[in-house]
Parts: structure tokens; C-alpha cells; sequence
């Protein structure tokens, strides 16, 4: 949950940033753009203004006949052309009336700019060379808080693709540097607009760029910016959100983990008790943390638990209340059929001999060695009658006590099986009830009866003792063992659980090939316990 929260909310805040940081550079590259666009357009207008006047400067010359010197006088002029260049000019250049700029790279002093007007009295051309320092002051910004930061500037190329204004970043540009960049391309076509492109030293730039109008001239002039300068902004803005970005995802985890924990914490708890519930372990009712729908549920799971944990219980006592029932039924069919043996048949069966004996003296010799083994057959009967209403209930523990009977049991396995029993231990009378003795009697009957049928073993030994108020019950055999875990290995083991469950005991079988090892423990009820020790 915390993985899925944290997700949508940092997709939502990627998004939202995304869309800010595109916003905001789409919105600063259009500022940047129309910025250089509006310093294009004044730089523009203001070297056409000044090669207006200085044509109609030239003009006013031509139709005046003044000296050149005046107008050089006026700060815009390196001059005129010497005498052999306006011929070299003349002969080259088919100027009509009216005066034109002229780019004249041919000239014998270098590269000249020249606005020239053919005199209206005459073919001589007046020609006058514009001085480069004031075409430079026009175009050339090195100051950044002009608009132009540290990296912008605008500049003149001619069509031959040479810088004709000098450059903020190469000394002695003008007629050297060669432009060969798309927007000089773009221009020279006609074209006028922005691009993203590379100037003339190969770096990234914004680019606004359109031709010159000017009579004579086919130049195009470029206002451009660097790109990483006019996009730092752009950055700062990135790192801003990058550094918003983190800050809200860290506060949107905290959020989402606090609340996360809040509905999951309750959830886990009622998952664990289910578990717990279901296993059978012990239950504690889950504390109630808020009034919302989480409340109302663990409220209905605690309602449901204690209704489950009442049912499982009353389901619990109908099997004890089965199994006793059961048991007892058991011992007291076993106490009737012992009473049966004993005073149905076993007093018919001694009447018989009595019969038997009194008609000894009174048959003839020959007819007395018949009898004699038909009363010895009878004997042999009582005998067994006699033993089978024993181990139905043996006297000896409603007469003697638990140690006599379980020695009793022994006595008749060693005489039956030849198996050496014995059994130790000492079991205080009045430390349990009728019933309980009977239960512990019947275990170690059992335990005892299956180590002589079952296991082969030549020793048994049970001990009975007292530690720490509890009966500890111990009854080892070196038999051949059996698997403990096999469902069909009686139902004598389980009889036997079934006693010690009902005594609220504990119930240890190991097994292995080298014997068996079958251990009790039985609580004792502490008061009894304490008065029986007190003596």
C-alpha cells in the first residue's frame, strides 16, 4: 500500500513538474526569442537610418559640388576615395543617379564601405568610406545589462558570408570571419524569423535574423543569445522543481507511511489473531484505536472471536463430556460383567465343583480317576473366570490401593509371558478420586498389557513417584518398539490419551528398536497436595 501511494503521488508530482519545467522553458525561450527579435528590429532600424542619412548625405554632395572634407568633418568618415580608386570604381560600377552603398572589397587600402553618387554636372563619383568604428558602436553591445547578457550580440554578414561588423568574441571579424550558419543561409534567402542553431564559433545560440534594406547593400543582420545563458534560468527552475519535487515526495512517504501504517497496523493485528484464532492459541480481544470503519471491524472480529472461542469451547467439553461418558460407560460394563463373572457364572461354576467333590466318595473306584480330572477342569475354570474378573476390576485397587494393583497386573504378566516386571514408586491415598485413580489405574494397565502382547520385551519396569506437584508415571520396555506415528498402531495409545486428557495431564510415547519409553505427567491439585505432604 505505501509502494502504490508513493507511486501515484510521486507519478503526480513527475507529471505536475514535467509540465511546469516545459512550461516554463517554452515560456522563457519565447521571452528570449522576442527579445532578440526586438533588439534585431531596433538595431536594424538604426543602422538603416544611418545609412539613409549617410546616402543623403552623399547625395547632397553630389548635387552641391562641396568638398569632401566637409563631410568627413562631420565624424562619419574615414574620407574619400583617392582619385585613381573612384576611377577604378567608375570603371567597374555602373551607378546611375542617385547614391548607393557599395561594398568594395577591392580597394587598395582593404575593404571598404562606400556611399557613392555620380554628380549631376558630370560622370565623377563622389564616393565617401564610412568609418567602421561607427557601424561597430551601432551594432556592437559588450555591456550585459542591455539586454544581451554575456554571451548576446548582433552583427552584420555580407552575402559572401563574411562578418562586416566586428565580433565580441574574435578579434579582427570584419572581413575575416567567415558565417556560414543556417540563420545567414535562412536570410540571405529572403527569410526573417528565430531559429535554434550554431553560430559562427560552433556554439548552441537563439538566433533572430532578417536582411538589411538598404540601396546597394545584401547583408543580413543576426541578434544572438547563447543558449546555455538564455536557458540558465530554465535551470534554476529545474533544480528548483527537482529540489520541490524531492522535498514533496519525502513529506507525501512520511504521509503515506503514517497513514498506511495507520490502516495496515489494525489489518496486520487482525491477521495475526485470525491466524492465531484459527491455529487454536490463546486470544486477547484487540484494542478498539478509532471510531471509523477499522473500529467497527475489529469490533466485529473480537464479537466473532469470542463467539467462536465460546462455541469452541462448548464444542471442547461435549467431547470431554463424550469421551468420559464413554470411558465410564467402559468401566462400568467392565464392573457389571466383573460382578457377573464373579457372582453369576463363577458361583455357578463353584457349585458345580462342590457337586463334583461330594460325589467323589460316592462313584465307584473305577469311575473316580474320571472325575477327580473332570473336578480339576473345574478348578482350572474358576481359575480363569476368577482372572478375567480381575482384570475387569481387580479387587485389589478398591481394596489395596493404585501400587498393589499395578503390582498384581505384574505378578500375572511375568507368571503369563515370563517377563521380568517390576514396579516401583510409592502413590499416597486420597490424593485423587475414585474416578482419576481409575483413569491412572486403566493407562498403566494398558500401557502395561500392550509392552507384554505386543512388543517382545523381556524386562518391563514402571515407576510412580511425586515431583513437584505432579504424579510422574514412567513405564519402559526393551522390546522391539513400534511407529509412533502409524494412525493404526491401536487403540490402545489412544485410549490411553484420551485418560490422561481428561486428567488434564501429558502424554510422552518414544519408541525405537531398542525399546519403549511411555512418560505421564499429572497434575496434582496444590491443597491436597499440601495436606497429604504436611501429613
Amino acid at each position: 500500500m505505501i509502494l502504490y501511494f508513493l507511486a501515484l503521488g510521486i507519478g503526480g508530482i513527475v507529471i505536475t513538474g514535467l509540465f511546469s519545467f516545459n512550461a516554463a522553458r517554452k515560456a522563457l525561450m519565447e521571452r528570449s526569442y522576442n527579445q532578440l527579435t526586438s533588439i534585431r528590429l531596433t538595431r536594424k532600424a538604426a543602422i538603416e537610418r544611418f545609412f539613409v542619412d549617410r546616402l543623403n548625405e552623399t547625395a547632397f554632395l553630389a548635387r552641391t559640388g562641396a568638398g569632401t572634407w566637409q563631410m568627413a568633418d562631420q565624424g562619419y568618415y574615414e574620407g574619400s576615395l583617392p582619385e585613381n580608386e573612384l576611377l577604378k570604381l567608375a570603371g567597374k560600377t555602373g551607378i546611375a543617379q542617385g547614391a548607393v552603398i557599395v561594398d568594395y572589397p577591392e580597394s587598395e587600402a582593404g575593404s571598404k564601405l562606400l556611399t557613392v553618387c555620380r554628380m549631376k554636372e558630370s560622370d565623377k563619383l563622389v564616393a565617401l568610406v564610412i568609418r567602421q568604428d561607427i557601424i561597430d558602436s551601432i551594432m556592437l553591445e559588450v555591456s550585459p545589462e542591455h539586454g544581451l547578457g554575456y554571451s548576446g550580440e548582433t552583427y552584420l554578414v555580407g552575402a559572401d558570408y563574411l562578418m562586416r561588423t566586428s565580433s565580441r568574441f574574435i578579434r579582427n571579424s570584419v572581413m575575416n570571419t567567415r558565417v556560414m550558419t543556417v540563420p545567414v543561409e535562412k536570410a540571405l534567402a529572403g527569410g526573417e524569423g528565430i531559429v535554434l542553431a550554431e553560430d559562427y564559433r560552433g556554439v548552441k545560440v537563439l538566433s533572430s535574423y532578417s536582411t538589411i534594406k538598404v540601396p546597394g547593400l545584401r547583408w543580413t543582420i543576426l541578434a544572438e543569445i547563447d543558449y546555455s545563458e538564455a536557458t540558465a534560468s530554465i535551470n534554476t527552475i529545474r533544480n528548483n522543481i527537482i529540489l520541490l519535487s524531492l522535498l514533496t515526495a519525502l513529506a507525501l512517504f512520511i504521509l503515506t507511511y503514517t497513514i498506511s501504517k495507520r490502516i495496515t497496523r489494525p489489518l496486520v493485528r487482525l491477521k495475526k489473531a485470525a491466524s492465531d484464532l484459527g491455529s487454536g492459541g490463546t486470544y486477547a480481544p484487540l484494542p478498539v484505536e478509532s471510531l471509523d470503519e477499522m473500529g467497527e471491524l475489529t469490533e466485529a472480529f473480537n464479537q466473532m472471536s469470542v463467539n467462536l472461542r465460546m462455541k469452541d469451547e462448548a464444542l471442547k467439553a461435549e467431547r470431554i463430556n463424550r469421551v468420559k461418558s464413554a470411558i465410564d460407560g467402559q468401566d462400568q460394563e467392565r464392573q457389571r460383567l466383573s460382578r457377573e463373572l464373579h457372582d453369576g457364572i463363577g458361583q455357578g461354576i463353584i457349585g458345580v465343583r462342590l457337586r463334583l467333590a461330594a460325589l467323589e466318595t460316592e462313584v465307584p473306584e473305577k469311575a473316580r480317576e474320571n472325575l477327580r480330572s473332570v473336578i480339576k477342569l473345574n478348578d482350572n475354570l474358576i481359575d480363569e473366570v476368577r482372572a478375567t474378573s480381575n482384570a475387569l476390576m481387580p479387587p485389589a485397587l478398591a481394596e489395596f490401593g493404585l501400587i498393589p494393583a499395578i503390582r498384581s497386573i505384574g505378578h500375572n504378566i511375568s507368571d503369563a509371558y515370563g517377563i521380568d516386571t517390576r514396579v516401583e514408586g510409592d502413590f499416597p491415598p486420597g490424593l485423587f478420586g475414585r474416578k482419576p485413580v481409575l483413569y491412572i489405574f486403566r493407562i498403566i494397565q494398558e500401557a502395561m498389557n500392550n509392552a507384554a502382547r505386543h512388543s517382545g520385551a523381556t524386562e518391563l519396569h514402571v515407576r510412580i513417584f511425586m515431583a513437584c506437584e505432579m504424579l510422574l508415571i514412567e513405564i519402559t520396555d526393551n522390546g522391539k518398539g513400534f511407529d509412533t506415528g502409524n494412525p493404526c498402531s491401536g487403540h490402545g495409545l489412544l485410549n490411553m490419551k484420551e485418560r490422561v486428557n481428561l486428567l488434564k495431564g501429558t502424554i510422552r510415547v518414544d519408541s525405537s528398536p531398542a525399546g519403549t519409553s511411555i512418560k505421564v505427567e499429572i497434575p496434582v491439585n496444590k491443597m491436597q497436595y499440601d495436606k497429604i505432604i504436611s501429613g
